[in-house]
């Protein structure tokens, strides 16, 4: 677990960095009436490339994660599975190339794009695509903070670097779009220099040297792959964008700032989940079920503990956060939206093993079932509350189909491996969080919304983390503390 918790918190810490410093961009950049247009630009592009990713990589991502460990005792290694996840993504590249140009008239039209502006998704895709597959592929050797310093915080450094120049008219549109297809083009080479260094080589892959029920495996996989990849992008996109079409862009601009504000109760659960997936896929591989069941229990209080922190902590500063927003009267709408979706979120972290624990066992097929559930309950909530609730009816949706997708997985992990995530523990946490956010709230209110949040959020995190360490509740927890303290005293006590 040493690993796991050196690279997840890492990971939490240098995401939170990225999420202050895209904040800021948000708040001082790309607001700018100057360069709003080329950034809603940047975005449509960069969206098209995260819609496309489950054909633009043919799945390469998850099947590099998921038969990395088979790879171990094969003549070519884990070089030739490496040289496959790049061929696939260099061939869905080409497959989501031929259905663009076909498609390119009815999209350019339809976005009111000029003729060269579309061209820039064709470059811009692939080195997406290629640089978040060697992403996911860097975690089987449980390294995720240099990569996610490459693909995820250095964009939201480049990117507002790159609309200043824009504004200062030092860079004109076409060379924005350039510049940034360079970006991701060097994040790909970084990353394959990176990956040989940690001693991946990527080789042409010898297709027919492998055993064959390995090859219609991997085949399967990631036609499966693709099929869930698109699922998944219609269950967790289909709430905005009803937002948009059922009421308007007001009230879809309350719920989106709502949004962005719950989305940091992800970034932990990003970070312990990339780690400790290829560990779970290893002891899938090796049918170790008691490491198995060691690592779920122990991950499963440790996304449970940083959830019901970032809850707490968005929970009690919430009011006085809206106020700080300029125009909070009417912002404030969105209170009642953004507990909703950290209640949906905290689901989600809760029983998030569930998910990955099937998508990469020999059950795959039967995650493709609470995929299905995800999709059509986030739909249906969505068409139901929607008209009725308003941007709340969508929160709600999002709450009640995190609910029922994580049901069905508990349900099916349950029967396929005897393993739940609630436990004695889960009660305490929850009791402890209880208590810490009632303490928090009984503190007195002042004029100053920053000095609220700062005092309620702190002593929320004091009373939390006391309990929770005072408990002994997690032992690794404990230990990274105490690690950390005598790190922190070891240059005053050698002073």
């Amino acid at each position: 677990m040493g690993i796991i918790q050196r690279q997840g918190l890492k990971y939490t810490v240098l995401n939170f960095v990225g999420l202050a410093v895209g904040t800021l961009s948000t708040v001082l950049v790309y607001s700018r009436a100057e360069i709003v247009e080329t950034y809603g630009l940047v975005q449509y592009l960069l969206s098209i490339s995260v819609l496309s990713y489950p054909i633009l990589s043919l799945s390469a991502h998850t099947v590099g994660v998921r038969f990395f460990p088979h790879f171990q005792h094969l003549p070519q290694g884990h070089s030739a599975l490496f040289g496959l996840i790049i061929l696939m993504s260099i061939g869905g590249w080409l497959l989501w190339a031929i259905l663009a140009i076909l498609w390119q008239p009815h999209l350019q039209e339809q976005a009111g794009l000029a003729g060269t502006q579309i061209y820039w998704v064709f470059p811009l895709t692939l080195f997406y695509g290629l640089s978040l597959t060697l992403t996911y592929y860097a975690s089987n050797r449980q390294r995720i903070v240099v990569p996610s310093l490459l693909f995820e915080v250095a964009l939201k450094i480049v990117l507002p670097l790159l609309m200043i120049a824009l504004w200062q008219g030092w860079l004109t549109q076409n060379a924005v779009l350039a510049l940034l297809v360079g970006h991701f083009a060097t994040v790909t080479v970084t990353l394959c220099f990176y990956l040989k260094r940690l001693g991946e080589n990527p080789i042409w892959p010898t297709w027919t040297r492998w055993p064959a029920p390995l090859r219609r495996e991997i085949f399967n996989y990631a036609i499966f792959g693709i099929a869930s990849g698109m699922a998944l992008l219609l269950a967790t996109k289909a709430d905005t964008f009803l937002v948009g079409s059922l009421t308007d862009m007001r009230r879809t601009g309350i719920y989106a700032i709502a949004l962005n504000i719950a989305v940091a109760m992800d970034i932990p659960l990003k970070g312990l989940l990339t780690v400790s997936i290829p560990i779970m896929s290893q002891h899938l591989a090796q049918e170790n079920r008691l490491a198995l069941h060691t690592l779920y229990r122990s991950m499963s209080v440790h996304l449970l503990t940083a959830g019901l922190f970032l809850f707490g902590c968005i929970l009690v500063s919430a009011s006085d956060l809206y106020r700080l927003m300029p125009n909070s009267a009417e912002i404030s709408e969105g209170k009642g939206v953004l507990f909703l979706l950290c209640a949906a979120k905290l689901v989600e972290t809760a029983m998030s093993l569930n998910g990955p624990l099937l998508y990469y066992s020999r059950y795959y097929r039967y995650s493709l079932v609470s995929l299905a559930v995800l999709a059509l309950a986030n739909v249906i909530f969505s068409l139901w509350l929607i008209p009725v609730l308003g941007i709340l009816g969508a929160a709600l949706a999002a709450f009640l189909t995190a609910m029922a997708y994580q049901a069905v997985g508990a349900i099916l992990v349950w029967i396929k491996f005897s393993l739940q995530p609630f436990s004695s523990k889960t009660l305490l946490l929850a009791i402890w969080a209880a208590i810490g956010v009632t303490a928090a709230w009984l503190l007195p209110s002042t004029d100053y919304p920053l000095w609220n949040i700062l005092t309620r959020a702190g002593f929320f995190s004091i009373v939390f983390g006391s309990l929770v360490l005072g408990s002994g509740i997690s032992p690794e927890m404990n230990q990274a503390v105490i690690r950390f303290w005598r790190k922190l005293r070891g240059p005053w006590a050698a002073a």
